[in-house]
This record gives C-alpha cells, sequence and structure tokens, in this order.
C-alpha cells in the first residue's frame, strides 16, 4: 500500500506543533522577560554579556517571528498538499484498473505508460515536500547552532562576572535556585505566539538576592532558558526527521512501483496496480490531511 503507518505519522505531525509551542515560550521568555530586563542601568564591564544576551533575545525573535510560522505551516501543509495529489493520481489509476479489467486484462503499452507517468506525478510531490522539508531542517538546525552558540557564551562569560562580582558565581547559583521551574505566567495564544510575565512573588525575590548587581538577573535567566531551549530544539528537529521519513518511505515505495511497472509485461501492469491499494492507501491520506488541517 502507497501510504505511511497513520498512527505513526499523525504523532509526528502533532509532536512537530507542540515542540514548536514549547520552543516559543523560550523565545518569548527572552523577549518579553529578558529583554526588558536590558534597559537597566549597568556596569560597563557588563557590556559584552549585555551584547551576548541581547543576541540570544534576537535569536529568540527570529524564531517566533519566521522559523516557527514557516515550520508550523509548511508541516502540515506538505501532509494536505500530497493528499490532494494523491486524490487526483489515485482516480487517474483506478480508471486505468477499470479499463484494464473491462478489456483483455492485459494493459496496452498507452495503459502501462499512463500508469508510470501517474505515479511519476506522485514521485514529483514526494520530492517536492521532502526538498522542502529538507530546507526547513537545515534552518532548525541552524536556529540549533545559535542557540548553543549563546548557551556557550553565556558560559564563558562566568569568567567576566568571576572578575567583576567576587561572590558573583554564589549569586548567580542563588538567583537560579530562587527561579524554580516555575518563574513564569504563562499564556499560549498558537504554537508560535505567547503572552507571559514573571512571577510577580519570583521576581522579588530574586531582585532581593541580586542586591546591588541587578545585571546578573537577565544573565542567569538567559542562562536557565537556554539550557532548556537545545533540549527542545532537538525534539523540534526530531519531529521534523520524521515527518521526513514518511516522505523516505513514499519515495521507496513509489520508486519501486515505477520500477516494477517500468520492467513488466502488459498482462503483469494490472497485478502491480491492484497490488499497491490505491484506495485504501487514499483513505489513509485523507485521514492524515484531515488531521494536518487541524494544526495549520
Amino acid at each position: 500500500m502507497l501510504a505511511p503507518d497513520k498512527t505513526s505519522t499523525e504523532q509526528a505531525l502533532k509532536l512537530s506543533i507542540s515542540s514548536c509551542a514549547v520552543l516559543t515560550v523560550y523565545a518569548g521568555s527572552l523577549r518579553y522577560a529578558v529583554s526588558p530586563l536590558l534597559d537597566a542601568s549597568m556596569p560597563a564591564w557588563f557590556d559584552p554579556v549585555k551584547a551576548t544576551i541581547a543576541t540570544a533575545v534576537a535569536n529568540g525573535i527570529n524564531w517566533m517571528d519566521d522559523l516557527c510560522i514557516d515550520v508550523t505551516t509548511l508541516v502540515p501543509q506538505s501532509i494536505v498538499s500530497f493528499a490532494a495529489t494523491f486524490d487526483t493520481v489515485s482516480d487517474t489509476l483506478n480508471n486505468l484498473e477499470t479499463e484494464i479489467v473491462m478489456s483483455s486484462g492485459s494493459a496496452t503499452p498507452e495503459q502501462k505508460q499512463q500508469s508510470i507517468d501517474a505515479l511519476t506525478t506522485l514521485m514529483d510531490g514526494i520530492t517536492k515536500q521532502d526538498t522542502n522539508l529538507a530546507a526547513l531542517a537545515n534552518r532548525l538546525l541552524s536556529l540549533a547552532k545559535l542557540v548553543q552558540t549563546d548557551h556557550d557564551a553565556l558560559a564563558a562569560a562566568s569568567r567576566t562576572v568571576a572578575e567583576n562580582i567576587p561572590d558573583g558565581g554564589t549569586i548567580s547559583k542563588d538567583i537560579r535556585t530562587d527561579l524554580g521551574n516555575d518563574f513564569l505566567n504563562i499564556t499560549p495564544n498558537g504554537p508560535c505566539m505567547v503572552s507571559l510575565e514573571m512571577k510577580s512573588d519570583v521576581m522579588i525575590k530574586i531582585t532581593q538576592t541580586a542586591g546591588s548587581h541587578p545585571e546578573l538577573l537577565p544573565y542567569v535567566i538567559s542562562q536557565k532558558l537556554i539550557d532548556n531551549a537545545i533540549y527542545d530544539n532537538e525534539q523540534a528537529s526530531d519531529a521534523i526527521s520524521k515527518i521526513r521519513a514518511v516522505w523516505s518511505l513514499m519515495n521507496g515505495l513509489v520508486g519501486s512501483a515505477i520500477e516494477d511497472l517500468s520492467t513488466a509485461a502488459n498482462e503483469d501492469v494490472l497485478p502491480i496496480l491492484q497490488q499497491a491499494e490505491f484506495a485504501a492507501a487514499r483513505d489513509v491520506w485523507d485521514q492524515l490531511s484531515q488531521i494536518a488541517k487541524t494544526l495549520e
């Protein structure tokens, strides 16, 4: 049958959207909770660290305003678009099957070529969707590299902090403890938008802990957020990989069918077409298309 496993494909689709929503919380946290803290008066020695944090914020904004939107649009749309192509090709091939059955049961050379041409249309659709997702996967990889660079730059900044604040390491550790794992009020507005703010009690607590060094607040909060984002980005990339695996599977299935038809005798064309189970495959693609449409 020329269709992937419905359950695993559905899970991959949903994972791609949920992973985006998690990454958006990280990006929104940098954008709406950390960025405003950079407006406070800070010592000159902190400028390089501040610039590092500002870069991390910019990367988060790029996720929310650009890449996330593309992921949550193109991934489900790849399924919807191909399902529509499959419907058209399935109609063509079902009609050919009927024509062959009603005649001699053996395909004419023209019918054999029409079958190959129809499957080639499917292959073109597969190639198109996989090419789009490959480009998207590369952009996600670029984001992952940027996040890792942000992480490493902030880790390196610990030396700058230690040189200028003798007990900066201890204060930073205490701020991280005060933050805990639940320091934001979060209201998701879709996978690529979020409203959030620091919880007031946590903000009071970490401000007191920072004392005369408020510059440590955006520094520590950014570190904590980026630590989480590294794992979250892996999840998003894994989701795209699972969707690409669908197109790899389809490439193999349709490619084999084209190869079989190309070398088949005319009397073997009908069994090859019947073996592809177009009606059952079409049903799977239609179901996946309906699921994908709810995720757009």
